[in-house]
C-alpha cells in the first residue's frame, strides 16, 4: 500500500462522522482528524521549519502525537516520534521537535523546540494558503525511528514511504472493528500498526497503562489488540487479579520477547483465545508468525517465515548453516536479494543482523534459542546453545509471584559455578531463591537461580529488558544479593 497516507485522508472524506481515534475519555472522528491535520499543516507551513532536516514529536497525548505526524507527512517533512521516558533522546539533534509542556528539559537546549498547545488543534478556520506537496516517490524517506534497545544503545533506523506501506496489508482483510495499539508511537511498529488501523476505516484505541487498557477493552468492545510480549504479560496479570469481562476481544497479535508456554496459556484463559505470535524487527517489519497454539506446542518456534522475507542461518565465519543447524539469523527482503557475485559463491543479499540466535527447518520454519545479548558466552561461541530459559523465567514468575516488576539474565561461570539465571525482582516482598525455585520446579524447570533486589528494571521502548546493562547492574552488586 504505497499510498497508505491517501488511504487515511479517503476515510477521513468518506466517514467523517465515524470514530477514528479514541483514548479512555475522549476521541476525534474521522472528520475532525482531517481538519486537525490541515490545520497543524498550516501552522507548521508558516513557522518555515524546512524540508531537508528531521522534525522529531514529543506529545505524550497519542492522538495529538499521530495527528502531528500525518499533518508532517502531509508536507513532505520526515519525522521521529520520542517518548517522554526514552532514555538519551537529550544528546538527539532535530531541525525542529514538536513538544508539550511536558518536555521541558528533556532535549538538547541547541534544538527549535515549538510547543503545541491547545491553540494547535483549536476550532480556528483553516485558512486557504497552498500546502507543499506531500511524499509522492515511495522510495522517499519519510520517517526514523530509534529500535527497542533491548541489547544496548538504540539503533537508528530509516524507513521510506514504501517500507512503512508494505507493513499495512495484512491488516486489510482481517475481520475486526476497533484496536487497541499498545506499542508506543515511538516504535516503527506502534506508528505502522496506527496508520493501518485508519488507512483500514476502522477505530483506533490508545491506552497509557495495562490497567487502562483493560477498561478500555470493556468500555468500547475492543475487539483486536496489538502488543509487545511485555505488554500482554502486564494486561494479562491484571485481567486475572481484577476478575475483568473481556468478552469482546476476538484476537491478539503479540510480538517482541518470544512467548512463553506459561504465558501463553494465561493469556488464552484471561484475555482471548485466538492470539497470533509474530515474529518482527525494526529494519525489516514482519517476517514469521505462528499461532500461540503451535508455539506452545513447539518450544523455541517462533513462526513460519512469510513469502515476502527471506530468513538465513550464519555461522559465525559468514558461511550459510543448513536446516537444523543453530547460527545467528539474519534476514532480508526477497527484492534485495541479488544473487552471487560473479565466479563467486559470496551472497549480494543485504542481510539484516537480528542478534538472535536460532535455527531453520527445511519448510523454513524459524526457531529462536535466544537473543545473543542475553545467552552465555560459550553458547555462542560453539552455537550449541540449548533454547534459552531466560523468557520462561521471566514471565512465570512475574505471572505466579506478587512483584512489581522482574527481570531475568543468564550468567556463565561466575564464582566457580556453572551457567545460573539471575532474577532481578521490585518490590519482591517475601520472595527468596528457595519460594521461586520452587514455583519454577512446578513449571518443570530446575536452574540454578540467584535473587536479587532491585529499584527497577532497567527497559527500552515497550518495555523490552536492556539485558545489557541489567547484567552489568547484577555482575557489579553480586555481593549484596539476599540468597543464592
Amino acid at each position: 500500500m504505497k499510498n497508505w497516507f491517501d488511504h487515511i485522508l479517503f476515510h477521513a472524506r468518506a466517514q467523517r462522522e465515524k470514530p477514528a481515534m479514541l483514548v479512555e475519555d475522549r476521541g476525534v472522528t474521522y472528520g475532525m482528524l482531517l481538519l486537525a491535520i490541515e490545520r497543524c499543516a498550516r501552522r507548521l507551513n508558516d513557522l518555515n521549519i524546512g524540508r531537508d532536516g528531521v522534525v522529531a514529536v514529543l506529545v505524550k497525548n497519542p492522538i495529538r502525537h499521530l495527528t502531528l505526524c500525518l499533518a508532517l507527512y502531509r508536507i513532505g517533512i520526515v519525522t521521529m516520534s520520542l517518548e517522554h521516558s526514552q532514555s538519551g533522546i537529550r544528546e538527539l539533534k532535530f531541525t525542529a521537535v514538536l513538544a508539550d509542556a511536558e518536555a521541558n528539559g528533556l532535549l538538547d537546549p541547541a534544538n527549535r523546540v515549538i510547543e503545541v498547545g491547545d491553540a494547535w488543534f483549536g476550532d480556528d478556520p483553516v485558512d486557504s494558503n497552498t500546502l507543499p506537496a506531500a511524499f509522492f516517490d515511495s522510495s522517499q524517506i519519510c520517517r526514523h525511528s530509534l529500535t527497542s534497545g533491548a541489547t544496548g544503545a538504540p539503533k537508528l533506523v530509516t524507513h521510506t514511504v514504501e517500507a512503512i506501506g508494505r507493513r499495512i496489508p495484512p491488516f486489510i482483510d482481517f475481520n475486526w472493528r476497533i484496536a487497541l495499539c499498545m506499542p508506543g508511537l515511538s516504535s516503527i511498529w506502534g506508528f505502522t500498526t496506527a496508520c493501518a488501523v485508519l488507512a483500514t476505516g476502522r477505530t483506533l484505541c490508545f491506552a497509557a497503562s495495562p490497567h487502562q487498557a483493560i477498561r478500555m477493552i470493556e468500555l468500547f468492545s475492543i475487539d483486536f489488540v496489538m502488543a509487545s510480549t511485555e505488554q500482554l504479560l502486564a494486561m494479562t496479570r491484571v485481567a486475572r487479579t481484577s476478575g475483568a469481562q473481556v468478552r469482546s476481544l476476538r484476537n491478539v497479535w503479540v510480538g517482541g520477547n518470544v512467548p512463553s508456554r506459561a504465558l501463553l496459556e494465561a493469556a488464552m484463559i484471561y484475555l482471548c483465545k485466538n492470539i497470533l505470535c509474530r515474529y518482527a524487527g525494526s529494519e525489516l517489519g514482519h517476517m514469521a508468525q505462528a499461532p500461540a497454539s503451535e508455539v506452545m506446542a513447539n518450544p523455541g518456534l517462533v513462526g513460519q517465515v512469510i513469502p515476502e522475507v527471506e530468513v538465513a542461518i550464519f555461522d559465525p565465519r559468514g558461511g550459510r548453516c543448513p536446516p537444523g543447524q543453530i547460527g545467528l539469523v539474519r534476514a532480508c527482503l526477497k527484492g534485495d536479494r541479488l544473487g552471487p557475485l560473479p565466479d563467486t559463491d559470496v551472497d549480494q543479499a543485504t542481510w539484516v543482523n537480528l542478534s538472535d540466535l536460532g535455527w531453520l527447518t527445511a519448510d523454513d520454519r524459524l526457531y529462536i534459542v535466544g537473543r545473543t545479548a542475553d545467552l552465555a558466552a560459550d553458547g555462542l561461541q560453539d552455537l550449541s546453545a540449548p533454547i534459552s530459559s531466560v523468557y520462561d523465567v521471566e514471565q512465570i514468575l512475574r505471572l505466579e509471584w506478587d512483584t512489581t516488576d522482574a527481570a531475568a539474565a543468564l550468567i556463565d561461570g561466575q564464582g566457580g559455578t556453572g551457567t545460573q539465571i539471575w532474577i532481578g525482582m521490585v518490590d519482591g516482598k517475601d520472595a527468596t531463591a528457595e519460594k521461586l525455585s520452587a514455583v519454577l520446579r512446578a513449571r518443570g524447570l530446575n536452574i540454578p537461580i540467584r535473587l536479587f533486589e532491585m529499584k527497577s528494571i532497567p527497559r527500552g521502548a515497550n518495555g523490552k529488558v536492556n539485558r545489557t546493562e541489567l547484567r552489568s547492574i547484577m555482575l557489579s552488586s553480586a555481593g549484596t544479593t539476599r540468597e543464592s
